[in-house]
């Protein structure tokens, strides 16, 4: 089976789970890749069908009855899937896939069997291993997961006056934003985003671009290094009933494999740090950890968030909890860095997420009320 046989399989299943019928791009314009940009700037028009933030004193500024019912239609009202949407995310993956497999060659391990990442509402953070006996591996990749790190990475960069002064967003903004960027994760069904952002311009641009492409090759590194490693010869296929599109199969691994398999992920996405000088390395090396840590970073707020909620969480039990994910992962990589502030950005990330959580839980708490 050839790659594009995949790519055939991954549009039949979409089809036959009534999320799209193509994936083809529509015949009266092109639609706008994202490239692994900021989450302001991508997506074939907006799933939540409000429009967008033109400029950033209009973030949050609606009256308080409005941010919630926009918070409350979401769970209340999910949006369909978007062609386009859809379209859009799968074209950055198939952006960023052969830069995953050009790692693993140049690494030494080149990938012998056929995968093919394809854009899935999933329910999970995670990516998922589909096999397709004796011929390949279809990879699927959550919608909104894509969608949530484009959004965290544009909100945070626009907040922290690291990344530029005066910030572009209030506190009360980026709290605000960052609710409604996690609302639609859980609630969305995959096909909902929070509302876009702006385009953020500058060092704010380049750096959110940077740490999505980087996080994003880390979700497709982690499955590509389960197929090196051979760990699925030897999987569990296991069944989840609780997905956004009912009930889907996947291959469970083993803690100890997954641990693994973010290592070795780790350390193809560390070889594009090899050609790098020190000043190079200075300012990568800190944007790749913080990147690749951030994806666990947003795995561990989401299922405790979910974990509160009463919601389910498919194919939680396939991975261990993030946050020893992300204790073996930092144990790894502390070995490996060659910067002395490599950890410190994934450390102001972590910082960042946990001081705004309360104020998360505060508009999901009002919203609850809201509903009833």
């Amino acid at each position: 089976m050839t790659v594009e046989e995949l790519r055939n399989r991954h549009v039949a299943l979409l089809r036959d789970r009534r999320v799209v019928d193509h994936l083809d791009p529509p015949r009266d314009h092109t639609a706008r890749r994202a490239g692994g940009g900021s989450g302001g700037g991508s997506g074939g028009g907006d799933p939540t069908g409000g429009g967008r933030y033109h400029t950033w004193t209009r973030v949050a500024s609606e009256p308080l009855p409005g941010r919630l019912a926009r918070l409350a239609e979401v769970r209340l009202r999910p949006a369909p899937y978007r062609q386009a949407h859809l379209l859009d995310r799968q074209r950055t993956l198939d952006a960023l896939q052969p830069e995953v497999l050009h790692l693993a060659h140049a690494a030494g391990t080149p990938l012998t069997t056929p995968v093919l990442a394809g854009v899935f509402p999933t329910g999970t953070l995670d990516a998922l291993s589909v096999p397709v006996p004796g011929h390949g591996v279809l990879v699927l990749v959550d919608t909104s997961a894509l969608d949530l790190l484009d959004a965290v990475l544009t909100i945070m960069t626009a907040t922290s006056p690291a990344y530029g002064t005066p910030p572009l967003l209030t506190e009360d903004q980026a709290t605000y934003a960052l609710a409604e960027a996690v609302n639609a994760h859980l609630y969305g069904n995959g096909a909902v985003r929070a509302r876009p952002l702006p385009e953020p311009t500058g060092q704010r641009l380049a750096l959110a671009a940077l740490m999505a492409r980087r996080a994003t090759q880390f979700v497709l590194a982690h499955e590509v290094a389960h197929v090196l490693a051979g760990h699925l010869v030897h999987a569990r296929r296991v069944t989840d009933p609780d997905t956004p599109v009912g009930p889907l199969d996947a291959l469970s691994v083993g803690w100890p494999r997954e641990h693994d398999a973010d290592r070795l992920a780790a350390d193809l996405l560390f070889h594009t740090l090899d050609d790098f000088g020190p000043r190079g390395l200075d300012v990568h090396e800190p944007c790749l950890v913080a990147a690749v840590l951030l994806v666990l970073f947003l795995h561990e707020v989401t299922d405790r968030l979910a974990d509160e909620l009463g919601l389910a969480v498919p194919f939680a039990g396939n991975h261990p909890p993030a946050v020893r994910r992300v204790q073996s992962l930092v144990e790894h990589l502390s070995g490996r860095v060659r910067t002395p502030r490599a950890l410190d950005l994934a450390a102001d990330v972590a910082t960042w997420l946990e001081d705004r959580l309360g104020g998360v839980r505060h508009w999901f708490r009002q919203v609850a009320d809201l509903i009833g």
